[in-house]
């Protein structure tokens, strides 16, 4: 569904952090996940093959390896509530950054989907569904983060503006319709009004 250049979402950094950065500019957005888990998970002590074992450095590589199991299924199932929500706008993804923990496996500490943000120049009314399925993408998530509560307010702007132009398009078909009437009415009359400006004119 993407109309115009397709942005892709942006690396995340070697450590976690807070929040990710989302992909801009427009028509493409990219969602990022939430909360990231602090710089001590990257200061996991490696196990060595044959070094003494220490009790106390065991001990901080089993809590390291548990934040980083814990920290790729929050990632993992953050990303999966934007794709669930998002259906057709989806674009791509998931994207996942990794760090590698002591343990030797991969965790996704980061990630980013990216959806289709376009607007139709002449569809308010799917520009209106957009702009609300836009919103419950970004907000799918338990935990939203920064980036995602941006593409929310994205969305909302779109619900607005369609919901703006629907709303001229309405008045705009009541005046021609109430011009209408008048103009039966006056010919009725025996009084065929040259133009709608001259419908007008009389009714004034």
């Amino acid at each position: 569904m993407l109309i115009g250049p397709s942005i892709a979402p942006s690396a995340p950094a070697a450590a976690p952090s807070r929040t990710e950065a989302v992909a801009a500019p427009l028509p493409a957005v990219a969602l990022a996940p939430a909360s990231s888990q602090p710089q001590t998970l990257r200061a996991a002590v490696p196990v060595t093959a044959g070094s003494p074992r220490n009790p106390l450095e065991d001990a901080r590589t089993r809590v390291a390896i548990q934040q980083l199991q814990a920290r790729d299924r929050e990632v993992r199932q953050h990303e999966q509530a934007h794709m669930a929500a998002a259906g057709g706008l989806l674009k791509s993804g998931p994207n996942y950054s990794y760090i590698t923990g002591p343990d030797g496996k991969r965790y996704a500490v980061g990630g980013s989907v990216e959806i289709d943000t376009s607007e139709s120049s002449d569809d308010p009314e799917a520009n209106l569904e957009k702009g609300r399925r836009i919103q419950a993408a970004a907000l799918a998530p338990a935990e939203p983060s920064g980036a995602d509560l941006a593409v929310a307010k994205l969305g909302a702007r779109i619900e607005q503006r369609a919901r703006a132009e629907i709303a001229r398009r309405e008045a705009a078909a009541n005046a021609y319709a109430e011009q209408a009437t008048l103009g039966d009415a006056l010919r009725n009359r025996g009084e065929p009004p040259k133009s709608v400006g001259l419908v007008l004119e009389r009714v004034a």
